[in-house]
């Protein structure tokens, strides 16, 4: 019996599985050669088909009992990995169920919709224009602190609502196209968010422009119990600025809807999608997607290893001359 790695004489799963397919293997080539001698069949004599015969019996038995364990522990490995992915895989939204042939081949038009909708994070500046009104109304209570500071602060939040500005206007599809066209689909889940976190927008400004700096510029010539008007408009800038955080959130969920669906490829079928000239970096893929012939070997040279547990990779940067163009 072959001693094992740790000396103890016994053989680990991996172990025997390759032993019981090597024993497999040259039971086969033995029996093989031995019933196909060369010149022809051998003149067996009864003892010898007897041994033939016992020798081809735990052949075929030996055989069947490897194919077993080979394909239970596939199947349990199998079953392993897909209790591991179910979490990766439930993250999944709506525009990930189209066809993986469809979101390849329109992956760069999709992320451009992307940054046209996300030129930054939104969310993140719309919180930071609450945090200014707050600072703002602390300001405001403090009566020693002189005019100019909060004409600095107006400005500030201003610069805030300008980058949140930055959204495009709508530019749906007709509506009877919309649930065919992937692209439609990407931009009406784009716009909806969008077309409310503007709306709110409007509202945000309209209330500092119309309300709070003119309010707040009375302060010098008024009296100062004239401040609790000013705080209550304060508050309703918040409000509203708290509710475009809303719409904000909402856009960002469907942002990572987008990129999810042009860039997570894990378990997909590409078989028959045309990648020549598409910039594939980014994109996550594992053992269990299919790529069109030839292009495997090519995508796995240019991707690294992101997740060891799950075995997900990434395509990698590369140069432009590389067979896998993956400029952003």
């Amino acid at each position: 019996m072959p001693i094992a790695a740790d000396g103890t004489g016994r053989c680990h799963d991996g172990d025997l599985d390759t032993l019981l397919k090597a024993t497999h293997d040259r039971l086969g080539i033995a029996v093989n050669d031995r019933l196909s001698a060369q010149g022809g069949p051998p003149e067996l004599r009864t003892p010898d088909l007897a041994l033939d015969r016992l020798l081809a019996a735990a052949h075929r038995t030996l055989g069947a009992d490897v194919d077993r364990r080979l394909t239970r522990d596939a199947r349990d490995a199998l079953a392993r990995r897909s209790t591991a992915l179910s979490p990766h895989l439930a993250a999944r939204g709506t525009l990930s169920r189209r066809p993986a042939t469809i979101r390849v081949k329109h992956r760069q038009e999709a992320l451009r919709l992307v940054r046209q909708y996300w030129p930054c994070d939104l969310a993140e500046t719309m919180r930071a224009a609450i945090r200014v009104v707050q600072d703002l109304g602390e300001l405001l209570d403090d009566t020693a602190q002189s005019p100019g500071y909060t004409d600095a602060m107006l400005d500030k939040l201003r610069s805030h609502l300008e980058t949140l500005s930055q959204l495009p206007g709508p530019n749906r599809p007709a509506p009877a196209s919309a649930p065919l066209d992937y692209l439609g689909a990407i931009e009406a889940a784009l716009a909806d968010p969008a077309e409310r976190l503007t709306d709110e927008l409007h509202s945000i400004k309209d209330l500092l422009e119309e309300e709070l700096a003119p309010t707040i510029a009375t302060l010098e010539t008024a009296d100062r119990s004239y401040l609790f008007g000013v705080s209550t408009v304060a508050q309703d800038l918040i409000d509203d600025l708290a509710r475009g955080c809303e719409e904000a959130d909402a856009l960002a969920r469907a942002v990572a809807d987008v990129e999810r669906a042009s860039n997570d490829f894990v378990g997909a079928d590409l078989t028959n999608a045309h990648l020549d000239g598409l910039l594939l970096e980014g994109i996550l893929w594992d053992d269990t997607t299919l790529w069109p012939p030839s292009w495997e070997p090519r995508v796995r040279r240019a991707s690294l290893l992101c997740d060891e547990e799950e075995g997900i990779r990434v395509v990698a940067a590369e140069g432009s001359n590389s067979v896998v163009h993956a400029e952003a």
